[in-house]
């Protein structure tokens, strides 16, 4: 079931080839809540459209005009604007290309043969903190995930988070972690949307089967 959003989008597209970038714009024009406001081919055109534009969602490919790359682009984004998300959308899926992406801030990882229905829900998501990996992304990042010790995968998030997280697991929705915790639920939804960011993951399912893998739950009933 596709993601419908409360409010229009606003989208900028980077990408190097032009005939991409046409194909992108017609078919994000047909869409009634998305709106293209700009569309840029290298690092400066993509940080001026951000700072007139204040787009929510930013497409980028990892390969730009003259050489430049996608992850130094989505490092200074996220330097720029705090708000603003970034859905990678490239043909590459090699792990130098997909962790470092995550690294300097992509919140979705899409490979360019995924169907425009699913660009379209993955854009709505993103304007709503909600990551999306491609099948092919997913499954490099959960057998990364495996081949990884607990304390490795689990020192990046903050000791709330792992309560989140331990929560998740135990198949609490948000109102109740809300009120296991008693914090808003608005707190709650970024807590689990900074799990799912710092763990790379594609939904709570996942974090759910990998805190249980990695020994999380067993240690938090031993306690």
């Amino acid at each position: 079931m596709l993601f419908e959003p409360k409010l229009k989008v606003k989208v900028i597209t980077v990408d190097d080839h032009l005939l991409v970038q046409q194909g992108i714009a017609m078919f994000l024009s047909t869409q009634e809540n998305i709106e293209l406001v700009g569309q840029a081919e290298n690092i400066a055109g993509t940080l001026a459209l951000i700072s007139e534009q204040s787009p929510d969602v930013v497409l980028m490919d990892l390969q730009l005009t003259g050489g430049e790359s996608g992850i130094s682009a989505i490092e200074k984004i996220k330097k720029l604007s705090n708000k603003v998300q970034t859905i990678v959308l490239t043909s590459y899926h090699q792990d130098d290309y997909i962790f470092p992406a995550f690294e300097a801030g992509a919140l979705s990882y899409l490979l360019k043969d995924i169907a425009p229905t699913e660009l379209v829900d993955a854009i709505f998501k993103a304007a709503n903190g909600q990551p999306v990996l491609s099948p092919v992304v997913a499954k490099r990042f959960l057998r990364h995930i495996t081949q990884r010790d607990n304390e490795k995968v689990l020192a990046a998030l903050t000791a709330r988070e792992l309560e989140v997280l331990k929560l998740i697991a135990n198949g609490s929705n948000n109102a109740e972690i809300a009120e296991q915790l008693t914090i808003a639920i608005k707190t709650v939804r970024s807590h689990v949307s900074n799990i799912l960011g710092k763990l790379h993951l594609r939904d709570r399912t996942q974090a759910a089967v990998l805190a249980w893998q990695q020994g999380l739950m067993t240690t938090a009933r031993k306690q």
